[in-house]
């Protein structure tokens, strides 16, 4: 609407009964009623409706929302850590191989002292990418930089190698 030109009565109403039915976003009313987003806003300050348009509660909701997120991440990275753990507590101990087969579909099965090279890499693999997800997880949520990655990925590492017996002398 050009400046300086005075809107009609039931135009100005009509704006004022959008506002207050407090059902629309200012650009929406601004658009609706072909006028500026600012007009809406002085139309609301003129009578008094000053907190007409105030997202505090939703910038509170989005928050609480964030913060929920976080919580949700933190427990899935803690679960990935253990499941880490867990594959490579299975890298050293016994192994169960199977097969369904012959003529007659029969079950075998025999325990090995540990798994074959190839389910030792799949562990290994596996259990790695585990702990890659839990520090995306956490450098996300803590906004760790590059040093604090390097530093927790090293400490993982020797953590492991000391475990597995594979640290260096």
């Amino acid at each position: 609407m050009p400046r300086g030109k005075a809107l009609p009565d039931d135009k100005r109403q009509a704006i004022l009964d959008d506002i207050k039915a407090s059902q629309k976003s200012r650009n929406a009313i601004a658009r609706d009623h072909d006028v500026s987003v600012g007009t809406v806003t002085n139309i609301a300050k003129r009578n008094g409706l000053t907190t007409a348009f105030d997202r505090s509660s939703t910038k509170r909701a989005t928050e609480a929302k964030q913060a929920d997120n976080r919580a949700v991440r933190a427990e899935l990275s803690r679960r990935l850590l253990a499941k880490a753990g867990d594959l490579l507590d299975q890298m050293d101990g016994e192994y169960l191989v199977y097969s369904f087969g012959g003529k007659d579909n029969t079950f075998n099965s025999k325990v090995l002292p540990k798994p074959p090279a190839a389910e030792l890499r799949n562990l290994m693999t596996s259990a790695a990418v585990a702990i890659d997800k839990h520090v995306v997880i956490d450098r996300h949520d803590s906004g760790a930089g590059a040093e604090q990655a390097v530093s927790l990925l090293g400490a993982l590492l020797d953590g492991m190698q000391e475990r597995h017996g594979t640290a260096p002398k």
